[in-house]
């Protein structure tokens, strides 16, 4: 007969797993922001401390409608339920905990609801001691808010999130004023972008502002208000009838909205470059309850590729979608059921356009455009006979425009494990000096010399030398070339 048997878990273990979930440093943050926001909050601190010992805090205060002592020991459990509300930011009752610790060792709550301060945390053992939360009294609020917000007071109503001694990105830096920079321009470009509609007053108005506070001297420093980055912010579409509603068919139709965007060509505003770039951020823009998920990408329905990068998708996900997306604990990651994918491929415009062929338009959109001059082909011109020079513009410009730059190929001492090197901005190939006489043959030197090498070489970096930029997967074809050419110019018989 089968009996049962409790069995807890191995709480030092578990510790350990529950700071592994694998948020990184900017959506941790703002996980705890989506609690501001749940919680009304009109404005938001989020601050960076540096401490003496070169080690950093941060914390995050708000004006929102605070907890009390009961709500607050709720909160700090993992898988609250301290609201059932389904319109909310948050969404398994783990967010605020797990982001905390996996970026510091402490996490401490204080908050207070009609002028009443109540304060708990987790401090660094106390999950593996068995779940311990430590308690504070109203003096042990008022003194730790005075350590870290003292110009900030949560009257009548408030919330601050203390995360003390960052493991992930606050320990042994020489110089943390100036780490502490680089984190407030990473935090500034991933929150401008994820709470950009509630930046601009849509649904409604939160203000968020960084700053850096020095536990030395006691002061912040001059705060940056967060602007807005809106991937939908151009002032005119790059294609007559975009943006366009697409409508989907089935169960689906009702749950969730899709519009689809076209941005204007070379536009160098802010939303349309993004950080990343541009061609990293076409596909599909996800939001939940006003809130950007996804950022680009288009979740394995089709490869990323620089003709379509003016072609973004707005799609708003209905309260209870979250299960059929397999949204994740960090609110960031979202799996495309098949019937979905299926229904985003068939959905079509009021006029008739489908996905395929809004694709199509957006691809046109971005050949026809007027090309930079940073993004005009490469040509080679000094280092060939000038008759090959002659014959490859005429070639060249049949396939690609009239225009172009001119690309100077030269022999130059590199590094023996390089057989070339590319200065795009520049215009120049250098081949490796070292080499030139295997390549030779015995033949006399000159400017022209080794044309088919030469040509052979400009034709198999061609995506190198016309990219908009030299992106991991560029550099690691180079690193290839590279190393395969070394090894094959040492068989190169010379006399």
């Amino acid at each position: 007969m089968s009996t049962t048997e409790r069995v807890p878990p191995n709480y030092r273990k578990l510790d350990v797993a529950l700071r592994s979930i694998g948020y990184s440093f900017e959506v941790a943050v703002a996980d705890v922001i989506d609690n501001s926001i749940d919680a009304n909050a009109k404005n938001v601190v989020v601050r960076l401390i540096t401490k003496r010992n070169g080690q950093l805090d941060l914390a995050i205060w708000d004006d929102g409608c605070g907890m009390s002592g009961k709500t607050l020991k709720e909160a700090m459990r993992f898988g609250a339920d301290v609201s059932r509300e389904i319109d909310r930011l948050g969404k398994f009752g783990l967010g605020l905990k797990l982001a905390s610790l996996s970026q510091a060792k402490e996490v401490r709550v204080l908050t207070a609801k009609d002028n009443k301060l109540s304060g708990r945390a987790w401090l660094e053992h106390g999950i593996a001691t068995g779940f311990v939360c430590t308690v504070f009294d109203t003096g042990e609020c008022k003194q730790l808010l005075a350590n870290v917000m003292p110009d900030r007071r949560l009257k009548p109503s408030g919330t601050v999130v203390w995360w003390s001694r960052l493991y992930r990105v606050g320990q042994n830096h020489a110089n943390p004023e100036e780490h502490a920079q680089k984190l407030m321009r990473r935090l500034e470009n991933y929150l401008s972008l994820s709470f950009h509609r509630f930046l601009s007053g849509r649904p409604r108005k939160v203000n968020i502002k960084l700053d850096i506070f020095d536990r030395k001297f006691g002061k912040p420093g001059i705060p940056i208000d967060l602007d807005p980055l809106d991937p939908f912010g151009y002032e005119r579409s790059g294609q007559k009838g975009f943006p366009a509603t697409m409508f989907l068919d089935g169960g689906y139709r009702n749950r969730m909205s899709v519009k689809a965007h076209i941005w204007p060509p070379n536009s160098e505003v802010p939303g349309y470059k993004l950080p990343g770039g541009a061609n990293n951020r076409q596909g599909f823009y996800f939001y939940r309850h006003h809130r950007l998920i996804q950022g680009g990408g288009w979740n394995g329905i089709r490869e990323a590729e620089p003709h379509s990068s003016l072609a973004r998708v707005e799609i708003n996900m209905a309260s209870d979608f979250d299960v059929e997306v397999s949204l994740d604990v960090k609110k960031v990651e979202i799996q495309l059921p098949r019937a979905l994918v299926n229904s985003i491929q068939k959905a079509k415009t009021t006029s008739g356009v489908d996905f395929k062929k809004y694709l199509s338009i957006a691809d046109e959109t971005y050949r026809t455009r007027q090309m930079t001059e940073a993004e005009l082909p490469l040509i080679p011109s000094l280092g060939l006979p000038s008759e090959l020079k002659e014959f490859l513009h005429h070639e060249l410009r049949i396939k690609v425009t009239a225009k172009h730059r001119d690309l100077k190929i030269k022999w130059e001492d590199l590094d023996k494990e390089s057989f070339f090197d590319i200065d795009r901005d520049n215009g120049f190939l250098y081949l490796n000096r070292t080499y030139r006489r295997r390549l030779l043959h015995g033949l006399p030197a000159s400017s022209a010399d080794v044309p088919v090498v030469k040509c052979l070489l400009f034709l198999l970096l061609d995506d190198a030398l016309s990219s908009e930029r030299m992106g991991p997967k560029i550099r690691e074809k180079l690193e290839l070339v590279n190393r395969i050419l070394v090894k094959a110019v040492k068989y190169e018989r010379y006399s």
